[in-house]
């Protein structure tokens, strides 16, 4: 990731964090239920899409999109179109104070709870199914769950037109997926009953994830590994 790189309007982002030191920033599953409640609250607010996320015990994995909107709206918020800093920047930042305040407060931690600000990369039009397949079976290839709809603090669910109780928040917006995600819950399970598929997955994945696995500490599969 390189935040040189401006963040523009209509565009999807891959952005991620990790605990410090690779601790947990999650504790118990209050902590993820507070969590996805800010991140829709700020979403709504600042006026990015987040069509996709997962939760995991010690980082985090979004897809957002800045959206283009008229500055009148934007203001009601004290949010305006032509701030220096990006919206989807200003979101992140509100959200890692929110976490790290609750965190500390609630388990009486004293330091950072992140490694340092979220990082990004740029989706490309064809990859972006690849990626958010690659955030959605997280849960799945840490064996936390065998079908990435049960891991509840993702929604993944809501691609299935499922919602598990725990997942539910009193502030949860009514997901709508454009024509970006028409289809994209079919991909991941075949994805998933398919070897081939997912090997070739992981070759398709590799220049995205350059570097990016050994900064959140995960292995390459395998049978991809030693072919590259």
């Amino acid at each position: 990731m390189n935040r040189d790189v401006p963040i523009e309007n209509d565009l999807y982002y891959h952005v991620y964090n990790r605990g410090n030191d690779r601790h947990k920033i999650f504790g118990d599953e209050s902590d993820y239920i507070a969590f996805i409640r800010k991140l829709k609250s700020l979403a709504v607010k600042y006026a990015v899409e987040v069509p996709v996320y997962t939760l995991m015990p010690n980082h985090y994995h979004l897809i957002a999109r800045q959206t283009q909107i008229e500055g009148r709206l934007l203001q009601r918020e004290n949010v305006l179109e032509g701030d220096l800093l990006p919206r989807l920047s200003k979101m992140m930042g509100a959200l890692a104070t929110s976490a790290a305040k609750r965190y500390n407060l609630k388990y009486e931690h004293i330091g950072h709870l992140f490694q340092g600000p979220f990082r990004y990369k740029i989706i490309p039009e064809n990859a972006l199914w690849d990626i958010a397949c690659y955030i959605h079976l997280n849960p799945v290839r840490a064996g936390f769950v065998k079908e990435p709809e049960k891991w509840v603090n993702s929604n993944f669910a809501d691609f299935l037109g499922k919602r598990f109780p725990s997942a539910q928040t009193e502030t949860r917006q009514k997901e709508t997926f454009n024509s970006d995600w028409q289809g994209y819950a079919d991909y991941v399970q075949e994805i998933l009953q398919n070897g081939r598929a997912e090997k070739e997955l992981w070759k398709r994945l590799l220049t995205h994830v350059e570097g990016f696995l050994q900064y959140q500490g995960e292995t390459m599969p395998r049978n991809i590994k030693g072919n590259t």
